[in-house]
């Protein structure tokens, strides 16, 4: 009997890992179609304010690669990945090293600014996990520009913490434990 559901766990578990396989390439194709699709292809979503980051003189200028202010009506392709990472830490989980790598090819097909949000879940001391956000976001486009050799200047980290659980989720939900890609233009 033992047998029997340890080959049906098995089972079970390399149909999950399938189907996040395939989920992860439908989501690469549409943040492919993100990079390379004209402005005016892809939908505006309604934004309320802008997103100011802190520009440094050298980064700072009215050239379409500054990526340090986002207009608030900027147009925004978001598709979200769940990148696996150690557990309490923002050390990238090898697991997740073959997702990253294609999303870094991607990437490298256009010049567009990228905003990486990470997410944790509600579980936990709130300040840990904003923290905590923020250091994987960081390690995202650490990974990302280091493998891709992409400008780290077109990569904007930011850290969500768990104010924006997914919908119909409990925000403890470890489904909430992701990172973001927000392609702008």
């Amino acid at each position: 009997m033992k047998h029997y559901f340890g080959m049906g766990l098995g089972l079970l578990l390399a149909a999950y890992a399938g189907l996040a396989v395939a989920d992860d390439m439908e989501k690469i194709k549409e943040l492919e179609h993100a990079m390379t699709a004209p402005a005016a292809d892809i939908a505006k979503k309604p934004r309320t304010r802008a997103i100011v980051f802190d520009p440094t003189p050298e980064v700072a200028s009215s050239s379409p690669s500054d990526c340090s202010v986002v207009p608030p009506d900027a147009r925004l392709t978001v598709v979200d990945f769940t990148i696996q990472f150690k557990l309490g830490s923002a050390e990238i989980a090898s697991s997740s090293d073959k997702v990253l790598h294609e999303i870094a090819k991607v990437l490298a097909l256009s010049n567009k600014c990228v905003i990486v949000e990470g997410h944790t879940d509600a579980t936990g001391n709130a300040d840990r996990n904003n923290a905590l956000s923020r250091e994987r976001a960081d390690a995202v486009v650490n990974y990302i520009s280091d493998k891709a050799g992409l400008d780290k200047k077109r990569l904007i980290p930011l850290g969500k913490g768990s104010s924006e659980p997914l919908k119909s989720l409990d925000p403890r939900n470890p489904q909430n434990r992701r990172v973001v890609f927000k392609v702008v233009g």
